[in-house]
């Protein structure tokens, strides 16, 4: 029997390698002989550069950056061999899990170090850039990025603004900077929420980022004067696009600054490494990530890896923290079956803290049960 094991990271618990080893353990509890493949991915926000690292000609270039907080810290990323490309991961330099939770602040968070990854890709001669989106800390709408190639972002008097999602209501003009026409700009992203509204990134992602409700407001009052200015300055509106709201809008603001197309980040590495390929050779696959619920199905990793499984006939099964109906849907989009990992009233932490254990136990016990069904 050939198991596929395809999973998306645990949340400030597990990466997604850590979460196949679990799965992979609680497979061969059951069935000590099962040939089991391990995938570990990426939606293409984290987790992305390893996976291009283990399925792609290139290489890891570090370099020095800064973080949300604009504090100094080492950042990496995946430059190809074989053309003059970069994959730039958001989460590298400008990610949540870079700050420690009781220093977060989403009103000075930055993409800045982000921009300095791209820059130090640029020099390289790179004349394509794709920036997976993310996992991020901050509400800038990519401003920062914009700030670190050149760009400046003034207020009223001609002032530069401060950094971070938080200023940007004071925006009322931009300065360019000189960049080759040729390049080609890419955002990795599989969300749908846009830049501004009720499922905007303000409102939607500004709590999960530690804002309150009057800094929710603060920053979907910046991103709107944000979205005004940007469409004044470079001709493209950018509320309007389906994704933009992704990463605290940087999706949004890499079209309005350089015209980048959004792309689903799971269909783009999906490609890079044949992942279909490998998919319609397996019997049985199982997919993980730490919530599922019916957003897994709108893009989400979980619920592209199950489309692509319905697609080859395929079964595969669905792991998580938690998971949240309708399940109806779920099934429909590919799913034959989702179980929580949780084996009795457990709360976050101690599942954070154990969730290796309770993968490894739920696979197994779910596992056993489809190999008694199969026979």
């Amino acid at each position: 029997m050939r198991i596929l094991i395809i999973p998306d990271s645990f949340k400030e618990s597990l990466t997604a390698n850590e979460v196949s080893q679990s799965i992979h353990k609680g497979i061969i509890d059951v069935l000590p002989n099962a040939e089991v493949v391990k995938i570990p991915f990426s939606d293409g926000g984290e987790g992305a550069l390893e996976v291009l690292m283990e399925h792609s000609n290139g290489e890891l270039v570090k370099c020095v950056t800064k973080n949300a907080l604009g504090e100094k810290c080492n950042g990496k990323y995946f430059l190809f061999k074989e053309k003059k490309a970069a994959w730039i991961e958001l989460s590298q330099a400008s990610g949540l899990a870079q700050i420690n939770p009781e220093k977060r602040d989403i009103l000075r968070a930055s993409t800045y170090g982000t921009g300095l990854l791209i820059k130090d890709a640029l020099s390289k001669g790179c004349t394509e850039i794709i920036l997976g989106v993310g996992g991020s800390a901050t509400n800038d709408g990519g401003a920062g990025i914009f700030e670190a190639l050149g760009g400046q972002l003034l207020d009223h008097q001609g002032n530069k603004l401060e950094r971070g999602g938080g200023f940007l209501n004071k925006l009322e003009s931009i300065i360019s900077f000189r960049i080759s026409k040729s390049i080609k700009w890419r955002v990795a992203c599989d969300v749908k929420n846009k830049l501004l509204g009720n499922y905007g990134s303000a409102v939607i992602y500004g709590p999960q980022k530690g804002a309150n409700l009057a800094e929710v407001k603060l920053l979907e009052n910046s991103l709107t004067q944000f979205a005004r200015v940007v469409k004044n300055h470079f001709g493209r509106p950018i509320t309007k696009i389906e994704g933009g709201g992704a990463a605290g809008g940087v999706a949004a603001g890499m079209h309005g600054f350089f015209n980048a197309s959004l792309e689903s980040g799971f269909s783009l590495l999906a490609r890079m490494i044949n992942l279909e390929e490998k998919i319609k050779k397996a019997d049985l696959i199982f997919t993980a990530e730490g919530r599922i619920d019916k957003q897994s199905t709108k893009g989400k990793l979980t619920g592209s890896v199950a489309r692509l499984a319905k697609k080859n006939n395929i079964p595969v099964i669905g792991l998580a923290g938690s998971i949240e109906g309708p399940y109806s849907n779920m099934y429909k989009a590919g799913f034959s079956g989702i179980f929580t990992i949780q084996n009795g009233p457990l709360d976050i932490e101690y599942s954070k803290k154990n969730a290796a254990n309770l993968l490894c136990d739920a696979s197994g016990r779910v596992f056993n049960l489809y190999i008694k069904k199969k026979h």
